[in-house]
């Protein structure tokens, strides 16, 4: 009788961030050891997708999460709470790479299909209800919570951690669709480890305690909080992981370097080790690396997580009693003072993910949509359209009219005064400090870079009031336009309500709801002080002036604006609006 062929295994995974290409290669490494003949390859999707796919994918939400990591959360809120976002996101990612799967499909030939990544899955969900892939397909999902948006109908088996994920993982594609699995961790973290001889191998001390920090593989979350906090414990050894983030590595150096107490570490390949030496964890994005702790039994602290999915992981597990969400430097403080007697809480043994794949068999049948094309359409022009809207300053004349929504160039002033607003940069509104402090000149001023506090004391003091402001930029601009408006308002101390200068051309819809979501109302020039030779000013007008460099530059600035002062009677800062209605 002829040997059977070797069952084929196709495993596709992303680099996003390091949790989903380690629980392939785990997954791939167990397979080999329960069948050393079955061939097993482990896939890159994101090689086989095109620019705009692959942009949405990874770099769009690692630019997020470095730099506006508020937005991944409203985002992440979105498809977790509603149906109809998941499907359009679904249906969109389905459309710009269902042919980039079909081909990799088609090359590998596979008896079963595992993918550990949610694109990936949802896509091969997709293919699979419509009967394009005719082999079963299996997916991990590593995470503690959003498990709807790892789970799909098309999917015949969700391999998941926890006996709690079963429910939601089986309302989203059906009965029988999720197993709980052993952690998709290396079997080093599986063997047993005596802390001192993994301490021993680290050359850390025997005695005292032992606080690893991490942020996962992209080096994210409150470094410098969580180190400064683990620092006050008494002998302690702290090591800093910051992942493949060389920026937050420099910055670790900088900071703590020169403690003999901290060690501060890239990307390692010891992390069994560090796991079995450390009394604590303190990390801030969950995944697979608290899988990791969790099979080793290092207790575990969540602290210091960037906005989007990684806070709702932490309380997920909390509620679970797998680790402690320190919500707030006093918490985590508490959390590190804590005595824990005997090891952290594991994750309780479940059947083997590689005995699962090898032995899957379809539970999903196709049901194949004619013109499926229409729809798909239709939802990916509707999110092209959303995503004009919220960027474009082409449509925000026309809703801005129909609802009304605020953006004056007058504002009440106190004596019926007029406010004006020099623009410049810091070294040319520093420069004109003096001046206006001379000739007793107040106003508003509009940095065009980053100020200090005190470089705010020095303007204040001068009778300068600085006052927020955003510029002009396309959709980028509009994505960074909270993080700064809200350093402008932390370092200038603003009330809760303030004015801030938008520009008269380039406001967006975006802009707007963002500005008023921090409590501030939108200020536009009414008039430029060079312009008005003599015109009538009303009483509240906003006018505007550019600040350049040099002393003859800032002497006609103080001239125009005593000028103007004479023929209004007063000219003073911008106020703070009025309450909200």
């Amino acid at each position: 009788m002829a040997p059977a062929d070797p069952v084929r295994v196709l495993i596709l995974t992303a680099p996003v961030g390091d949790g989903h290409v380690a629980a392939a290669r785990t997954l791939a490494a167990d397979i080999h050891k329960r069948d050393p003949v079955a061939c097993v390859t482990v896939f890159d999707a994101l090689e086989a997708f095109n620019v705009p796919l692959r942009w949405l994918l990874r770099d769009a939400y690692r630019w997020q999460l470095a730099r506006a990591p508020w937005l991944f959360g409203i985002v992440f809120a979105g498809l977790q709470r509603s149906r109809l976002l998941r499907w359009m996101s679904r249906t969109l990612v389905s459309l710009l790479g269902s042919s980039a799967i079909r081909r990799v499909v088609s090359k590998h030939e596979p008896d079963v299909i595992v993918s550990t990544f949610p694109a990936t899955t949802s896509i091969l969900g997709c293919l699979r209800l419509r009967g394009l892939v005719d082999v079963p397909v299996c997916a991990t999902i590593t995470d503690f919570a959003g498990v709807e948006m790892w789970a799909d109908r098309g999917v015949d088996l969700h391999l998941v951690m926890h006996k709690s994920l079963v429910p939601p993982v089986e309302r989203v594609a059906g009965a029988s669709s999720a197993r709980v699995v052993l952690p998709l961790v290396g079997a080093t973290f599986l063997a047993p480890q005596p802390a001192a001889a993994a301490r021993r191998a680290l050359g850390l001390p025997l005695e005292g305690r032992v606080v690893a920090v991490s942020g996962g593989g992209w080096g994210v979350g409150d470094f410098s909080g969580a180190v400064r906090a683990a620092l006050e414990l008494p002998d302690v050894s702290v090591l800093c992981l910051a992942g493949r983030n060389e920026k937050t590595r420099a910055q670790c150096e900088r900071a703590f370097g020169a403690d003999p107490r901290v060690r501060v570490l890239g990307f390692t390949d010891q992390m069994s080790d560090i796991l079995a030496a450390a009394d604590v964890l303190v990390h801030s994005t969950g995944g697979v690396t608290c899988l990791e702790a969790l099979a080793r039994g290092c207790p575990i602290v969540a602290y210091g997580a960037p906005a989007g999915h990684a806070p709702t992981l932490a309380r997920a597990m909390a509620s679970l009693g797998l680790l402690v969400d320190a919500r707030s430097p006093a918490e985590l403080d508490a959390a590190l003072l804590a005595d824990r007697d005997g090891p952290g809480v594991s994750l309780a043994h479940e059947d083997a993910a590689a005995d699962l794949v090898l032995a899957l068999r379809p539970r999903v049948a196709p049901r194949v949509r004619a013109r499926m094309a229409r729809p798909l359409a239709l939802a990916t022009a509707g999110l092209l359209v959303m995503l004009g809207v919220l960027s474009s300053d082409l449509t925000y004349p026309l809703v801005a009219e129909a609802f009304v929504l605020r953006e004056t160039t007058t504002i009440p002033a106190a004596g019926g005064g007029v406010p004006i607003i020099v623009s410049g940069d810091r070294a040319t509104l520093l420069a004109f400090a003096p001046f206006a402090q001379r000739h007793h000149l107040h106003g508003s001023v509009l940095p065009r870079d980053r100020l200090s506090r005190s470089d705010v004391s020095k303007l204040r003091a001068a009778g300068l009031e600085p006052i927020p402001g955003i510029t002009t930029g396309g959709v980028r601009s509009s994505l960074s336009v909270r993080g700064r408006l809200i350093e402008q308002v932390h370092v200038y101390r603003v009330g809760k309500r303030f004015y801030f200068i938008a520009p008269t051309d380039g406001f967006t819809i975006a802009d707007y709801l963002v500005g008023r979501h921090l409590g501030g109302v939108a200020l536009q020039s009414n008039a430029r002080l060079g312009s008005l030779r003599g015109k009538t000013v009303a009483p509240g007008a906003v006018v505007t002036a550019e600040l350049r460099l040099g002393r003859a530059a800032a002497l006609e600035l103080v001239r125009s604006w005593s000028s103007l002062a004479s023929s209004v009677g007063v000219v003073t800062p911008v106020p703070s609006p009025p309450p909200a209605a």
